[in-house]
């Protein structure tokens, strides 16, 4: 009986210990379902080796926005269409357990003005367990801003 008291005590502690975060927070006036484009810069930041968590981030806002060059985008501004470029940031702490960080500022591509910003924490047992959930969560909010 000991045994299995131990049992599911150590799996609740174990499910418990893992949790991720998200929050979208739009600029006050912005219709972030005005914009339709994205052009990617070269403005990403991060470890090198969270390129894979990067990529997979860029092709999510991919599925959402049509990803345009620099000069299609003046084209389509120039039409009265709206672009957004993204900045994306990933961080992971590799002590104490380590906690995985994805923040992505969008920004108006014609006014350089923040439309809005996307956060993720993800921290778990381990390091990849810290990047799938920090990508989970802004993957949701993803879902949710351009829905």
């Amino acid at each position: 009986m000991n045994k299995i008291f131990l049992l599911i005590f150590t799996l609740a502690l174990l499910i418990s210990c893992s949790s991720s975060k998200s929050v979208t927070t739009i600029a006050k006036g912005n219709d972030i379902s005005m914009y339709k484009y994205v052009v990617y810069g070269s403005e990403d930041e991060g470890d090198a080796e969270l390129a894979d968590i990067l990529m997979m981030v860029q092709n999510d806002i991919s599925e959402k926005l049509h990803v345009v060059s620099p000069e299609k985008a003046r084209s389509l501004i120039y039409q009265g269409e709206m672009v957004l470029s993204p900045k994306i940031n990933i961080k992971t702490e590799k002590w104490d357990g380590g906690h995985t960080y994805i923040s992505i500022s969008f920004f108006d591509y014609d006014t350089n003005q923040i439309a809005a910003v996307v956060k993720s924490s993800g921290i778990g047992l381990s390091i990849s367990q810290d990047q799938r959930l920090a990508y989970k969560a802004i993957k949701k909010e993803l879902d949710k801003l351009f829905k």
